[in-house]
Order: structure tokens, then C-alpha cells, then sequence
């Protein structure tokens, strides 16, 4: 019988910055904006399909951010995925880091911006090191609804995360033995 690890996890970009998955957001408000400013000068149907396809892109884009990830091990390779699948052969991971990092951002609220919101979770990040490249995944280990402590930014770390998906994940590799580096 085969054993596999199979577990969903809370995907995060492993970038901080804009990802591309907000491209379908940009493109619905910029459509909408077209639409709504053309309104007089195109034909009913055209603003309507405008205006439709803006509002299933603002859908997508929404429904996009519910889909949890994937993470799948088997005995021959790791399979990351959302929507689209990553496979990495044990065969060519030559080391796996694990680390942690506190991720903020701030958002704005009412008239002017007279007041912030900070938001902060704690990510965990696994890179895998193979001979084609590095390939990183990220994962919240705590959201940010679930942070109660703003004064203390390093209270998140009070819990033991070496049970975490990835903190598992890289055990269940490792323990198949076909790491040249155990890192």
C-alpha cells in the first residue's frame, strides 16, 4: 500500500507585494470605469456585456481567493497546488528550508484616511532547492483575524509550530531518504 500525505493549506503569495492573481480585479473596475463612462456613445447590448463581463471577473477574482491550496506527497514527488499544479521530483530537491515571517500591511478607513488598520499575520514559508531552481510555497499560519495582540508582534511566535503542514511535509521528505542535503 502507498502511502501519501495529502493536506490543505491556507495559501499565501510568496511575494509581499501585488500579485498577478489581482489582475482580474484591475481589469473589472477598469471595464466598469469604460463602461460607465462610454455609457452614452455605445449601444445598450455592449454596455451591458461590459458591464457583465466586469462583474464575473470581479467573481472570479473573489471566488479565486477561497480556494484553499494543496498540498500532496507521495513516494516519488511533491504536488503544490490552487488551480494550477506544481510537481518537484524528489529526485531533484537537493534542500528544504523552513522559515517564518511576520507579514503587515496597513489598510485605511474613513474620510481621508483619518484612521489606519493594521493587519498582521505570521506566514511559513517552504523553499524547496533543486537543480532547476528554487521553488517557494507560503502558507498562514495565522490570520490576521485571529492576531489579538497588536503591542506584542513577537507573542505570535508563543505557539509550537513544528506540527505545521510544511513542518510535516518536509519530515515525510525527508524521511524517504532521497535528499542529498538534508537542510
Amino acid at each position: 500500500m502507498k502511502y501519501e500525505m495529502k493536506e490543505k493549506y491556507c495559501y499565501e503569495s510568496v511575494k509581499d507585494d501585488i500579485a498577478g492573481y489581482d489582475v482580474p480585479l484591475f481589469a473589472a473596475i477598469i471595464l466598469m470605469v469604460i463602461a460607465f463612462i462610454k455609457r452614452d456613445s455605445i449601444d445598450n447590448s455592449i454596455f451591458f456585456a461590459m458591464l457583465g463581463i466586469s462583474i464575473f471577473l470581479f467573481i472570479c477574482w473573489i471566488g479565486f481567493y477561497q480556494i484553499e491550496g494543496i498540498v500532496r506527497a507521495n513516494d516519488t514527488a511533491v504536488t503544490f497546488g490552487r488551480i494550477f499544479k506544481k510537481r518537484i521530483e524528489y529526485t531533484s530537491i537537493r534542500s528544504i528550508n523552513l522559515s517564518k515571517e511576520i507579514r503587515s500591511y496597513r489598510t485605511s478607513m474613513g474620510y481621508r484616511a483619518k484612521s489606519h488598520r493594521k493587519y498582521t499575520r505570521l506566514v511559513e514559508t517552504i523553499t524547496f532547492h533543486c537543480e532547476d531552481g528554487d521553488h517557494s510555497f507560503t502558507c498562514v499560519l495565522i490570520p490576521s483575524h485571529e492576531y489579538k495582540l497588536p503591542g506584542e508582534p513577537m507573542s505570535m511566535y508563543k505557539n509550537d509550530f513544528s506540527n505545521s503542514t510544511f513542518s510535516r511535509l518536509k519530515d515525510y521528505i525527508e524521511n524517504k531518504g532521497n535528499l542529498e542535503n538534508k537542510g
